[in-house]
């Protein structure tokens, strides 16, 4: 990396900046412009050059102002010999130590004479440096569906299930395989007869399957009714039919159907098999498009390249583990979790015993189906709820404390995937920083 990287300490605080650096590897010089004063922090793969006890009085009054500015730019040669290395944040720990302060997480009593001569470097790769375990990348061979089944039995209003409306003159093709397969992906099928009986406001994407046109014969404006109240509510339509009368299509149009898609002839085999797989990606673009209508707070764009520029080149696993090593910074235990199709499946973590639980839940879980949908994080949660028991249990564990963060890695219209952690039930630090990072991050590693 070459590029000099500036920006706004408003964007992401002192220590933030410090963590995230030191977790990607990199190595430079990280100068901090404050009210209380300028420093230059030598990073040198991750690691922090260790300066003399006054530059660290200067460094902890540095570090709590909320105002000025960042320069990082490449750092012009390698470690002496001689000097001291220590993880961020055990840099971070001898700081407070200097200052007394209370504020950096992670404090602990440390000889900072010692630090600095070099005696106890046995402290570097503490904290800042878990050993994170990957889980292997096969596909979940179990579809969860007897454990979705058991806690729609026992908790129903813990699910929270996508509510996709189908109308449609033969409900069977839309039974049974159909079915299950949304079911599975955290989709209800709502099945309806006739344009009358369907209330849009209740559902988030309705789909009007048509696979003659004769089925609208006699009722044309039952039907562009049908569009035009779904339109009103804001619910997404998509249209299935014969597509063959442009004059049709123009109505539908008009009258604010989303999509068009062709029906097939025969719905069974390898053709009826290629439609639903078609309609399916129809119906999650638009449950992902309704999402991303919503306006949300962007990542500043110095932080955005920042992020960018540490992380080129950087190929996933690499990503994954860096993020983790910041998280680690302010985390005892955490787990990053990758939302998929069918399932939510653990990635990587560290201090949770992964593997002895599962690592998989089932779509359609309402503590992280909403988290899902908002891309807002968690922030504490009743531990014997059902989704939070699932979510113990696919680390590991038989509980979670209530002091537990969910974080959302990813953008409100498309979340890949969140990351779960704790302090051992220990309050939990300000994760301002990190929940911005972690939806920057998100893409990076899946």
């Amino acid at each position: 990396m070459t590029r000099i990287l500036s920006g706004s300490l408003k964007h992401l605080s002192p220590p933030a900046l410090l963590r995230l650096v030191s977790a990607t590897g990199a190595s430079g010089t990280l100068e901090l412009v404050t009210d209380a004063g300028a420093i230059q922090i030598d990073i040198v793969d991750g690691g922090v050059r260790m300066a003399t006890e006054r530059d660290l009085r200067v460094v902890a009054r540095i570090l709590e102002a909320q105002d000025g500015s960042y320069r990082f730019s490449p750092l012009v040669g390698g470690a002496g010999e001689t000097d001291v290395i220590l993880d961020a944040a055990d840099f971070l720990a001898a700081v407070q130590t200097v200052s007394k302060s209370r504020t950096i997480s992670f404090s602990s009593e440390v000889d900072v004479d010692a630090l600095i001569s070099g005696e106890v470097l046995e402290l570097s790769g503490g904290a800042g440096k878990p050993a994170i375990h990957v889980l292997p990348e096969a596909p979940v061979e179990n579809p969860l569906d007897d454990l979705l089944e058991d806690l729609a039995e026992t908790a129903p209003d813990e699910l929270l299930l996508a509510q996709v409306g189908v109308v449609s003159l033969d409900p069977r093709p839309w039974r049974g395989g159909v079915d299950r397969e949304w079911r599975r992906r955290g989709w209800q099928v709502r099945l309806f007869g006739v344009p009358d009986d369907v209330s849009p406001r209740d559902l988030d994407v309705l789909v009007v399957y048509q696979q003659l046109s004769i089925t609208r014969i006699g009722r044309e404006e039952d039907w562009l009714e049908l569009v035009e109240r779904a339109h009103a509510e804001g619910t997404p339509v998509i249209w299935v039919g014969p597509l063959g009368d442009p004059i049709w299509v123009g109505r539908l149009i008009e009258a604010g159907v989303n999509f068009l898609l062709p029906s097939v002839q025969a719905e069974g085999g390898e053709a009826g098999h290629r439609f639903l797989k078609a309609l399916g990606t129809v119906v999650e673009r638009w449950l992902s498009h309704e999402r991303s209508s919503v306006a949300e707070v962007e990542t500043p764009k110095a932080v955005t390249d920042l992020v960018d520029t540490l992380l080129h080149g950087v190929d996933g696993d690499e990503a994954l583990g860096s993020f983790l090593q910041l998280a680690a910074t302010q985390l005892i235990r955490g787990a990053v979790f990758s939302v998929e199709g069918t399932s939510i499946r653990c990635r990587a973590g560290f201090g949770f015993p992964l593997g002895s639980g599962g690592g998989a839940l089932p779509r359609g879980i309402g503590l992280l189906e909403r988290m899902i949908r908002d891309g807002e994080g968690i922030s504490g949660f009743e531990p014997l709820s059902g989704g939070a028991m699932q979510l113990a249990k696919a680390v590991g564990l038989a509980e979670l404390p209530s002091e537990t963060v969910v974080l959302p890695l990813g953008t409100r219209a498309h979340v890949h995937g969140f990351l779960v952690g704790d302090r051992d039930g220990e309050a939990l630090p300000n994760m301002d920083d990190l929940s911005m990072l972690a939806k920057r991050l998100g893409g990076a590693f899946f």
